[in-house]
């Protein structure tokens, strides 16, 4: 059984009684919402003083394994919505402490590139479309890459500013609600397009140097190897499938992901070949997870293939994750 000490064993209980009522719905519960606004999970490394909780990056990432171990929509939610808050260390200082201010401060976001905006007024006339973004339904403002001259930028948008459509159909993480958005033709100020490489970083923490890739990978990762371990538990490690080559990437994954925390805090810059080789391993162990835990579904009954039992959620939830492109095998 996984540790689940960050959350506590009453809580992770709640939030499995309600898993399957938020799949039906298609939205994670109102209670799981305010849970996630109690415990400031969206703002899991971020510094205290940015009303963050000012974990270290490693820190964060057994939080969000134990999260996604809890449920893998909760946890596929906060990671991608703690990402989006990430990119607050990336704002004009001023716009940042204005968002501050907004209750229940929710950022959710696409990282396509599906919008172009044009240089007007001192701002940009903008318009596009995204096909998902996780946490959509309950943000305030989501972050969207555009195509600005020869490069892409990333703009933020306040939710009146765009239209959320109903797309969002997949076989699992159906309680993710990551339903796609659209921004109409409009001007916005030029405060709202920013940069997320280190040195563009608007805040001095050191958790803002940690490339973005490689915060992705690392975060995204730790979601299926959370919900692996929750499936071996359910599955009772049936049949003949070899958990040491799945355990063995999983280590590994936390202490690369430590080596690299280390890297980051003593100023040294990770290579950008040192990020593409995390990729690839992050890749490799979802490949792992994904055979380990087919290997197991193969040993159990026929209730495993009924859509209302845990197990069966859970199966679907680490199918459809792995698919985000930073997972899935590459041609």
């Amino acid at each position: 059984m996984m540790a689940t000490d960050r959350i506590g064993a009453d809580l992770v209980d709640s939030i499995r009684g309600r898993a399957r009522e938020a799949e039906l719905r298609g939205k994670l519960a109102d209670d799981d919402w305010t849970a996630v606004h109690q415990n400031n999970w969206l703002n899991l490394y971020l510094p205290a003083e940015m009303k963050g909780r000012g974990l270290s990056f490693t820190d964060a990432l057994h939080y969000l394994e134990q999260l996604a171990y809890t449920d893998g929509s909760l946890g596929w939610t906060v990671t991608l919505c703690s990402g989006a808050h990430w990119f607050l260390g990336f704002l004009e200082q001023q716009l940042r402490t204005s968002l501050f201010i907004k209750d229940r401060l929710c950022l959710a976001g696409s990282g396509e590139t599906g919008g172009v905006a044009m240089p007007l007024d001192g701002g940009y006339w903008v318009e596009g479309s995204w096909p998902h973004a996780t946490g959509a339904g309950m943000a305030t403002h989501l972050t969207a890459n555009l195509k600005l001259n020869d490069r892409v930028s990333p703009f933020l948008f306040y939710a009146d500013e765009v239209e959320l459509f109903s797309n969002w159909t997949t076989m699992g993480m159906k309680a993710t609600a990551s339903h796609g958005f659209r921004v109409r033709p409009r001007w916005i100020p030029a405060n709202r397009t920013f940069q997320i490489e280190p040195d563009k970083a608007t805040h001095p923490d050191s958790v803002f140097r940690f490339p973005f890739e490689l915060l992705a990978a690392y975060t995204l990762a730790v979601n299926i190897t959370g919900m692996t371990m929750r499936f071996k538990e359910l599955a009772k490690h049936s049949g003949n499938a070899d958990v040491s080559e799945f355990e063995l990437e999983r280590k590994l994954l936390h202490e690369n992901a430590a080596h690299h925390w280390q890297q980051v805090q003593e100023g040294v810059q990770i290579p950008h070949e040192v990020q593409l080789q995390t990729i690839t391993a992050v890749r490799k162990l979802t490949g792992i997870s994904l055979n380990f835990v087919q290997d197991l579904f193969a040993g159990l009954s026929l209730s495993a293939a009924k859509e209302e039992s845990e197990i069966n959620r859970i199966w679907r939830n680490i199918h459809t994750a792995a698919l985000h492109p930073l997972l899935r095998k590459q041609p």
